[in-house]
């Protein structure tokens, strides 16, 4: 009788070769770490020697678990009621959390992100550490044609817990698989190409992990800490050259792109359940977040922004919920999906949440340079976003991936269809649960193209066509008040527009009248014409002084006219401050030198 035999290519296939990229890979280890109840999950990668770090807080596993779970390939202990291994450890200190990993996709894709990894993990249970497990494993002997899976060893060591792995442990693992690589090139097992690779590989994997606790912050396994930890070394080539061009004001990087918004920060409150981040350290000091909290939407953007678009698909794909133009008061809106025709939708019913942001600065209400700043934000990673349990679907979002041809649409006709993809954000909630027909690629591209996803789809271009219809196209059921705020707001505008205009006229005027008042201070006329009015003043006074009593009333005359002469001087140096006018930063600063002058003189 015959049976099945496994290569060692098998791995390879499943993992690596299914990904679609590293931010995939990395997303699938997020997951991981979730299902792992960890709080924080962080990624440490160095650009000087490639070294590549990503540790979680979680439950971590115990020998038994790495061996028998993160060893084994189809696994059955995440799927619920069937025979086999018991289900993975839980955090019964905190809310379940539903699984988001499930193919063994994340192990596997490791190998996407470099070709040698170094494992550590120590297993908490309820109230108990374990000791640390570690293991290393190079992916390439994986790719190599002609080996069985059961002749690849992978050296497994236990240490105490709370201590980390010297370097002279960690080359004794390295020199074992190098052994193993040695002996398929003896047998002839493998190329001589391929093998001598695999051992410049293994030579570049030194490590000194209690140098690099002292650097790192935040998920440690020494002391009382658990959780997983992987060291990559070296890293694909061109992960760094993505990461460099990001942030030196370059495109954005698929990188950040797909690792952004891991959590739904768009409708939740509060913190995550699980909290990521990666660091790139182009130096040993100074790191940089490419996915800090603040570069996604936040939910004060959802509140603040032009319209806004909340409700439930029921079972049968009709929408119930508001729609909110401007600053209207929500509008309860239905938006029946007609193809339903009363039977209950494959794709099951879904929640809908999207903002819209006005293109134009002057058809918004939001503050220009609020509206600046939201426009770059959009243009780099605007889009409608999936979550299914609040975890990111990939690798919706992305505006490459217009999944419900909103820009093909646009195209045809702006004013007919209205929306586009880079002037929203929002998302799309599903669960597990309720959604259990739309079923992921193994890659992690998208759902699967079954009758589910293609009646999801379907659902919702009809609901953004129907949507831009009903309330921005002219002549739809609500669009009267859309229509009279844009057109109110373009009023606006050129109003805004002509005034400024004014005023810069006012502003250079005010400004010029400052340029001679300083003038003619610093060339002495104010000097020269109180030098002329004095003299004059004074022989006059002397000689009315001389005609004696019958004088009086000429002197009164010509000590009033001296005053006015006087101060119409000061007058002639006056300036008076426009008040519809703002003041540039060297205008306030002239302002400010003409008062005290004035006050001088």
């Amino acid at each position: 009788m015959a049976q099945f035999k496994t290569r060692a290519r098998a791995v390879d296939m499943l993992g690596r070769q299914q990904i679609a990229g590293v931010p995939n890979a990395i997303s699938e280890l997020f997951k991981n770490a979730h299902d792992a109840y960890a709080d924080r999950v962080e990624v440490d990668y160095f650009r000087s020697d490639g070294l590549f770090v990503l540790r979680d807080d979680g439950l971590g596993m115990t020998r038994d678990d790495f061996e028998n779970r993160w060893l084994t390939l189809g696994t059955e202990s995440k799927v619920i009621g069937q025979r086999g291994l018991s289900q993975p450890a839980i955090d019964k200190q905190k809310k379940k959390r539903p699984v988001t990993g499930e193919k063994g996709i994340g192990r596997l894709a490791i190998a996407a992100i470099g070709p040698q990894v170094l494992v550590l993990t120590r297993s908490k249970r309820d109230d108990q550490l374990g000791e640390l497990v570690v293991a290393f494993i190079n992916w390439g002997l994986f790719e190599a044609p002609g080996i069985n899976l059961d002749q690849i060893d992978i050296p497994v060591s236990t240490f105490p817990g709370g201590t980390l792995p010297s370097e002279e442990d960690i080359q004794i693992m390295v020199k074992s698989v190098k052994r193993n690589v040695e002996k398929f090139l003896n047998d002839d097992a493998i190329e001589s190409d391929a093998g001598k690779q695999l051992i410049r590989n293994l030579d570049k994997f030194t490590l000194n992990l209690e140098e690099i606790a002292d650097i790192l912050t935040g998920p440690s396994l020494l002391g009382d800490g658990h959780g997983t930890h992987f060291y990559l070394l070296p890293t694909r080539d061109d992960l760094a050259t993505d990461i460099e061009n990001d942030v030196n004001g370059g495109d954005i990087s698929r990188l950040r792109k797909l690792l952004l918004g891991f959590n739904n920060t768009m409708t939740t409150i509060g913190a995550p359940q699980l909290t990521t981040a990666f660091r790139y350290w182009t130096t040993d000091e100074e790191p940089i977040d490419i996915i800090e909290g603040s570069e996604f939407f936040t939910l004060d953007e959802m509140e603040t922004s032009d319209h806004h678009i909340k409700g439930q698909f029921d079972e049968y794909g009709q929408f119930i919920g508001t729609v909110k133009v401007y600053k209207d008061k929500p509008v309860q809106h239905v938006v029946p999906w007609l193809k339903a025709a009363g039977r209950k939708v494959a794709c099951g019913a879904f929640t809908i949440d999207v903002a819209y942001v006005q293109g134009n600065v002057r058809e918004s209400l939001i503050p220009p340079e609020e509206h600046a700043r939201l426009i770059r934000k959009l243009n780099r990673i605007g889009g409608l976003y999936i979550y299914q349990d609040a975890i990111r679907v990939l690798p919706y979002g992305d505006s490459d991936v217009d999944f419900l041809e909103i820009e093909k649409r646009r195209s045809q006709g702006i004013k007919h269809y209205f929306f586009s993809y880079r002037r929203m954000f929002g998302v799309i909630e599903i669960t597990r649960e309720r959604n259990r027909n739309l079923v992921e690629k193994a890659g992690r591209e998208g759902f699967q193209d079954n009758q589910a996803y293609r009646e999801f789809r379907s659902i919702l271009m009809n609901f953004f066509v129907q949507i831009a219809a009903d309330f921005f196209r002219t002549g739809g059921d609500f669009a009267e008040s859309f229509e009279m705020t844009k057109e109110e707001l373009n009023r606006l505008d050129i109003a805004r527009k002509e005034q400024e205009k004014q005023s810069l006229v006012k502003r250079r005027q005010f400004s010029r009248d400052l340029d001679v008042f300083f003038e003619r201070v610093e060339n002495g006329s104010l000097q020269a014409s109180i030098n002329e009015l004095l003299p004059e003043v004074e022989n006059q006074l002397a000689r009315l002084a001389n005609e004696g009593p019958q004088s009086e009333q000429s002197l009164m005359h010509a000590e009033a006219n001296a005053t006015k002469r006087l101060d119409d001087i000061r007058k002639s140096y006056k300036i008076q401050r426009p008040r519809e006018i703002g003041l540039t930063k060297q205008l306030s600063q002239d302002w400010n030198a003409y008062q005290a002058e004035s006050n001088r003189i």
